[in-house]
């Protein structure tokens, strides 16, 4: 069997991450058992400062909150903050999970993401790490300690240079990609997907069709995993709470349906952002 590496692009604070969770599970339900998926951070903002000194306004961003909330239906707030909060110190602690603790890296972006999406809490506050911390079990002294660690810094400086080095490919999709006057770099959920020879860059934020594609052609002889059956399969299978609009992607069913069936296996439910998270 191939060996697949699938490396994406990412940032805490990017609201297209938060969206694509959704085709990042299905790409772990489906080929999750071939393949090794790693995250690269972006390093979006390095520091806070207001929306005018970035050229944005609060109306703007509400309004793309509002559009990206409309179109993938996760539970995202539209009320923007009062300033645009930097997302690097978001980054340092999920290199540092992912270089002492991998087991739980993962899971500490999640609720990094959640905590800053779905209940409004700014990345550039240590109440906010330290609770996402907690929320992945990780205590707040060892989270401090991986945010001073020259090991992590140097990984974190890799990230970010890899982010703003974009292969051939993806040059070929300039409009695919994000950038100024620095020069261009992946934009979030940009994705290489490797195997021996092969390898599939695919740049910029793409439904989970083309991620299907690139496996394909990078992995032929990698089984794809059908769709679960109930939604009980899913909740059991997933390593936190998933929105409804996860459980429809894995699914394969409409957010109503999906609704619908989560409602009826009495599943716990938690409220947030117009919707909510579903947990057994």
């Amino acid at each position: 069997m191939s060996n697949v590496t699938v490396t994406i692009y990412t940032d805490p604070g990017c609201p297209f991450g938060f969206n694509a969770q959704r085709q990042e599970l299905q790409l772990d339900w489906h080929y999750g058992h071939g393949a090794d998926i790693k995250r690269v951070m972006i390093g979006l903002i390095e520091q806070s400062s207001s929306f005018e000194d970035r050229g944005m306004t609060r109306e703007m961003l509400a309004a793309n909150a509002e559009r990206l909330r409309s179109l993938y239906g996760m539970p995202m707030l539209t009320d923007a903050q009062d300033h645009l909060a930097a997302t690097i110190q978001a980054c340092r602690a999920y290199v540092g999970a992912r270089t002492h603790d991998p087991l739980r890296a993962d899971l500490l972006l999640r609720h990094l993401r959640r905590r800053a999406f779905s209940d409004g809490q700014p990345l550039d506050e240590p109440v906010t790490l330290h609770g996402a911390g907690a929320d992945a079990g990780i205590e707040a002294a060892t989270l401090d300690a991986w945010l001073t660690d020259p090991e992590v810094e140097r990984a974190l400086r890799e990230d970010m240079t890899a982010s703003r080095t974009p292969l051939p490919e993806a040059l070929a999709l300039p409009h695919r990609l994000s950038g100024g006057a620095a020069g261009p770099r992946y934009s979030t959920a940009s994705a290489h997907f490797e195997s021996d020879a092969r390898r599939i860059v695919m740049p910029g934020f793409q439904p989970f069709a083309v991620y299907e594609v690139a496996m394909a052609n990078v992995a032929t002889d990698l089984e794809r995993r059908p769709a679960p059956e109930t939604v009980d399969e899913v909740l059991a299978w997933a390593p936190y709470p998933l929105a409804t609009a996860e459980v429809a992607e894995l699914r394969g069913i409409s957010h109503a349906q999906a609704r619908d069936e989560v409602q009826e296996a009495g599943v716990q439910f938690e409220p947030a952002a117009g919707d909510g998270y579903w947990s057994i």
